[in-house]
């Protein structure tokens, strides 16, 4: 049986905080009110164990952390033909059924159906959402469970769907930014090669001269100092990826120094701060819009961020905000947030259209930082090439000064 933590109220309306076991949600919260407690939030801490096999264990605890198998489009996709289901008056269970028949993805149509049955039973969707943390960011789950308690599940999905479609574009840019100097960095690689490294001379200028007969160097040995190599690169990548987000980023401190390290390279740190903060503006515009607390949208848009320097501020400011001081005031004291985020922040308050203001800061913040990467970009791009010019051609004088020292050899060697 599920266990729950739970936060509620008493009959004296002090706050509570402790856990029990139930069958599922729904039933958690009556156990609640039986007792006399006003529940505020009960989420799942634990569930039935599925079968424990091996595959099963690698796969929740070293594939999912790094990929979790449920690509944004597809959740994108699914919130928002669930939405419509909803709103088109189709019962929560019948709506399940037929996205789990729609979905072509395993992990979402497995996850669909254990939220039938959830469902079924009297539970709630946010809570099987919430055992699979490494698909269901924090965001949707809290944007779930405001909608489950506030009747206004449709509008919410497909407030989800937004912000989802708009990350997926924000994805989109970074990726069609990067392409270029990722070209260029491959290519790079496959004319100069590993070996170019230790003896300064491309593999590409090695390759004409075993062409030329002019050495031993034959193709299997430059696909060994290019392809293989770079095949090499893109799995010690993928290991110390996985091996940071599952061991060395568990701990905040880690992250806070990653965080920090990144954001004081030149160029690059600018950018990736002003990415983190457009998303942070586009997940607090959401949850607001959604009527989600302030300062749950403040705590949970500082998380979805992706920066734990940003989430580290947003808690800093949620704390000020409980003591009674305006938002705007609170990120100004942080010292993390640039001033045009403070200036949105403080018109939305003024106007009471703060979803609105952190839209367009967000909007503005993509736009600046799109321009800037494709600025820094275009700069390493170019350094890239000139680096591999220089190398071909130190290459081709010191293969013509090889041949010249030859030459001379000979005739000296005549001449005596």
């Amino acid at each position: 049986m599920p266990e729950f933590a739970y936060t509620a109220k008493d009959p004296m309306g002090n706050l509570v905080e402790g856990t029990l076991v139930a069958d599922n949600s729904a039933l958690a919260a009556g156990k609640l009110r039986e007792l006399g407690y006003h529940p505020e939030k009960v989420r799942i801490i634990s569930a039935p164990k599925k079968k424990d096999t091996a595959m099963r264990r690698f796969q929740e605890n070293v594939v999912f952390p790094v990929s979790n198998g449920v690509p944004l489009k597809d959740l994108a996709i699914f919130y928002r033909q669930f939405g419509t289901m909803i709103n088109a008056g189709i019962p929560l269970y019948q709506s399940l059924l037929t996205m789990q028949a729609q979905t072509k993805n395993p992990r979402l149509a497995e996850i669909l159906n254990e939220c039938q049955k959830q469902v079924n039973s009297g539970g709630k969707i946010s809570a099987v959402f919430a055992h699979y943390n490494w698909v269901f960011s924090e965001l949707q789950i809290e944007m779930l469970r405001a909608a489950e308690h506030g009747g206004m599940l449709d509008q919410m999905l497909m407030k989800i769907a937004d912000y989802l479609e708009q990350e997926i574009k924000l994805r989109q840019m970074i990726s069609r930014l990067t392409l270029y100097p990722k070209l260029v960095s491959v290519a790079a690689l496959f004319m100069l090669g590993k070996g170019f490294f230790l003896d300064a001379m491309p593999a590409i200028s090695k390759l004409v001269l075993g062409g030329m007969g002019k050495s031993d160097y034959s193709m299997m040995a430059y696909l060994n100092d290019t392809l293989f190599f770079f095949l090499e690169i893109l799995l010690a990548g993928f290991l110390i990826s996985a091996f940071c987000k599952v061991y060395l980023f568990q701990s905040e401190s880690a992250q806070l120094r990653y965080e920090e390290f990144k954001m004081s390279l030149p160029g690059v740190g600018k950018v990736s701060k002003m990415f983190a903060l457009a998303k942070f503006g586009r997940a607090f515009g959401a949850m607001y819009a959604g009527g989600l607390p302030v300062n749950m949208a403040i705590r949970v848009s500082g998380n979805a961020s992706g920066s734990k320097v940003i989430a580290r501020a947003t808690r800093r400011a949620m704390l000020a905000t409980e003591k009674g001081v305006v938002i705007s005031q609170a990120f100004r004291e942080t010292g993390v947030f640039p001033p045009l985020v403070i200036d949105m922040l403080h018109t939305g308050e003024q106007t009471g259209n703060l979803d609105t203001m952190m839209e367009k800061v967000a909007e503005y913040l993509e736009g600046d930082a799109e321009t800037k990467a494709h600025q820094y970009y275009h700069i390493f791009a170019a350094a890239m090439g000139l680096l591999v010019g220089i190398a071909v051609a130190f290459a081709v004088i010191k293969f013509y000064m090889s041949i010249g020292s030859q030459v001379q050899g000979q005739i000296n060697d005549a001449g005596g």
